[in-house]
């Protein structure tokens, strides 16, 4: 009877608290589903993050960067493992959930589907056929673990086609305001004209692949509505919080970890400084004045090509065809102020092999642009540790870009306009862009460069332009030029 008794007080007890129903199965911090804000959110930094951090590699390959390895293309089937799971396992994943739960809302559909023809594109530029339409599918109720790797033409043209679909939406009316875009602050029209920049960008990169790009390419020149003002500017911001994301050239280079930032190469830091680019001390940053004696083994093999191989630049300071080209050529004097300067250009010579030595306190490491770091002075050094502000950006897509892409459809395609103010227009607002930038973000120390510096680097680049005899040759003289504005963004 007490049995009896007991069992039925329990019954009654517990009947208002459903004792079998507990969720003991449910983490509140790993949910199924998530607000659409807050995907949106993770997915932008994900994807971008995911970009920049991968972005020096392609660096590298330009020649823009040099490290041991990469600029060797010294690779192996784990290079890439850290970017591969972080696209497929992070953003890109987080991007078919937005994509599931705003069916209803265009606006926020069509940046997630703006995104994820960014990340897949991406990926198809670094290695061609990857898994596309079976991805995202592990947790699906049909599992599918091994995706099949599609063709690269076909993920390019089903890229395409999510782009359409986000143009599509942005010009549709939402019930639901955009929150937690950390690009363009839910304003949808800077995304509509991003859209539009990205299949432009997607059709020139694979035009010779794609049938009819060209007439394609051309409407959608003649469309307008493209990226073309820096406000506009596709960007992604870092935070100048220490605990937050940072850029990931100003984790390397200004948190104290001296040895942790890779090399610049010489070529882009001695040829942009024998012509005069008045880019260059908001893009550098030198760390040392003091000269290596090469006749103490030690301090020789802490200069850079000191493994006996063959070097174009070498050890700059000692390097009579380098001093000849910046001073004595142009009638100036090489005396121990000189000296000191060039012995702060430390970087790498493209492909060198040698060893890593314990240089990281000599290297030329980035400026204040575009990672946030110090605008180059005449007493170089290294910086104190997280003194930078640190808000570095990661320009993945601007009205410079589109600048480009106009000028090679004007040169290779017929495309209407004029492609020498268009390359002008290329330069000039590029270096804008540095400038401005630079002098936001450490104006202590930047000095604007006078209107003339910049009319005698442009008239240098036009000059270059004016005497290539093809159209072949002026895209080749404004793809170089490309390739030193491309500095931040290897993609």
């Amino acid at each position: 009877m007490y049995r009896l008794v007991f069992l039925a007080i329990l019954g009654f007890g517990v009947s208002g608290c459903s004792l079998f129903d507990l969720n003991v199965n449910e983490n509140p911090n790993n949910p199924s589903s998530a607000a659409p804000n807050l995907l949106l959110t993770n997915s932008q930094i994900g994807l971008m993050t995911n970009l920049a951090n991968n972005e020096g590699d392609l660096e590298s390959f330009m020649g823009l960067m040099g490290t041991q390895a990469i600029s060797r293309y010294d690779l192996n089937n784990n290079s890439y493992t850290g970017f591969w799971d972080g696209m497929y396992s992070g953003c890109l994943k987080d991007l078919e959930g937005l994509i599931a739960a705003t069916q209803e809302s265009p606006h926020y559909l069509g940046i997630a589907q703006t995104l994820k023809a960014i990340g897949y594109a991406s990926m198809v530029d670094m290695w061609g056929d990857v898994p596309f339409s079976e991805a995202s599918k592990g947790d699906a109720v049909d599992k599918i673990i091994n995706p099949k790797f599609d063709k690269d033409v076909e993920i390019y043209t089903a890229c395409l086609d999510l782009v359409d679909a986000a143009i599509a939406n942005f010009a549709k009316g939402s019930p639901v305001k955009v929150d937690g875009d950390l690009i363009y602050n839910g304003n949808i029209a800077r995304w509509t004209s991003a859209a539009k920049t990205v299949k432009l960008k997607l059709l020139m990169t694979a035009r010779k692949g794609i049938p009819n790009s060209g007439d394609a390419i051309k409407a959608l020149i003649a469309g307008g509505g493209l990226i073309a003002s820096e406000a506009e500017d596709m960007i992604f911001r870092y935070s100048k919080d220490p605990t937050s994301v940072r850029h990931p050239w100003y984790t390397g280079a200004y948190t104290g970890g001296e040895f942790d930032y890779t090399y610049i190469c010489h070529e882009f830091m001695v040829e942009s400084l024998i012509e005069e680019d008045p880019r260059w001390p908001f893009q550098f940053r030198r760390q040392t004045e003091v000269i290596l004696d090469s006749n103490d083994p030690t301090q020789f093999n802490s200069q850079p090509c000191s493994g006996g191989q063959p070097c174009i630049y070498g050890y700059v300071v000692n390097n009579a065809n380098i001093i000849k080209r910046l001073y004595t050529d142009k009638g100036l004097a090489y005396g121990d102020t000189e000296k000191k300067f060039l012995a702060g250009i430390f970087g790498r010579d493209r492909g060198d092999g040698d060893g890593i030595p314990a240089d990281g306190g000599f290297r030329t490491i980035p400026g204040v642009y575009p990672c946030g770091g110090y605008y180059d002075v005449a007493k170089p050094g290294t910086p104190a540790a997280n003194a930078a502000q640190g808000a570095g950006i990661f320009p993945f897509l601007t009205g410079v870009n589109t600048s480009y892409y106009l000028l090679e459809a004007m040169l290779e395609l017929g495309a209407p306009g004029d492609p020498r103010a268009e390359f002008e227009k290329a330069i000039r607002n590029h270096i804008a862009r540095v400038v401005n930038f630079g002098m936001a973000n450490d104006a202590a120390n930047a000095v604007r460069p006078s209107a003339d510096a910049i009319t005698k680097y442009v008239n240098l680049w036009l000059d270059r332009y004016d005497a290539a005899s093809s159209n072949t040759a002026k895209l080749n003289v404004a793809l170089k030029q490309l390739w030193y504005s491309s500095y931040g963004n290897g993609f």
